[in-house]
C-alpha cells in the first residue's frame, strides 16, 4: 500500500513539474529583473542584472540587494507631429506625440515669423494643461500665463518657463524632438 501512494505521488509531482516547465520554460531559474530589496548573503558583493548593478548592503539589520545609482542615458525621439499646412502664421495647435519611453507627450506648437516653437503642454506650476487664450498660453487651473513664442512666464503662480522642445519643418511636415528627462 505504501508503494502505491509513493508511486502516485511521484507521478503527480512529475506531471505538475512538467506542466509548469511547459508554461514557464527555463525562466523559473533565471535571476529576477529587479533584485532591489531581496535578501543577499555577503555584504559588499555586487551583481549585474540586465545592465543594472546591485550591491549587497545592510538595511535595518538585514542584508539586502540595493541598486547602485547610475546615470541613465537620455532617450531621444523625433516624431512627425503635424502637417506644415495645418499650422498658419501666428496660430497655435496642441498635439500629442509619442514620447521616448513609450508614452504620449502633449506639445503646443506655435508658428511665428522666426519659425516654429514646440513647448510642453503641462504648466510648470502643477502640471495642468495650457491652452491658447488670446495672445498667450494660459493654464486651465490657476491662470498662469506663458508666451507662446518662448514659453516664458508672463504672470504666475508658475515660476519656471514651459519646457521647450526642438522643432523643425521638412518634407511638408513639422517634426518635434522629445528627450526623456
Amino acid at each position: 500500500m505504501i508503494g502505491k501512494k509513493s508511486s502516485r505521488r511521484s507521478f503527480l509531482s512529475a506531471t505538475v513539474a512538467s506542466f509548469a516547465w511547459l508554461i514557464v520554460g527555463d525562466r523559473a531559474t533565471a535571476a529576477p529583473a529587479n533584485l532591489a530589496g531581496t535578501p543577499c548573503k555577503v555584504k559588499g558583493r555586487e551583481r549585474k542584472v540586465d545592465g543594472v548593478t546591485f550591491v549587497c548592503r545592510n538595511a535595518k539589520g538585514k542584508l539586502v540587494w540595493r541598486r547602485i545609482p547610475g546615470e541613465a542615458a537620455a532617450k531621444v525621439v523625433t516624431v512627425r507631429a503635424l502637417e506644415s499646412s495645418a499650422l498658419e502664421l501666428g496660430a497655435t495647435k496642441v498635439v500629442d506625440v509619442s514620447g521616448p519611453n513609450g508614452g504620449i507627450v502633449g506639445v503646443v506648437l506655435t508658428r511665428t515669423s522666426a519659425g516654429i516653437t514646440a513647448l510642453r503642454v503641462n504648466c510648470t506650476h502643477q502640471g495642468f494643461p495650457v491652452g491658447r487664450v488670446g495672445a498667450v498660453l494660459e493654464c486651465e487651473l490657476h491662470g498662469s500665463r506663458f508666451s507662446p513664442e518662448t514659453g516664458a512666464v508672463i504672470n504666475g503662480p508658475a515660476a519656471r518657463p514651459l519646457t521647450r522642445y526642438d522643432a523643425s519643418e521638412t518634407n511638408g511636415g513639422i517634426y518635434v524632438t522629445v528627450t526623456s528627462a
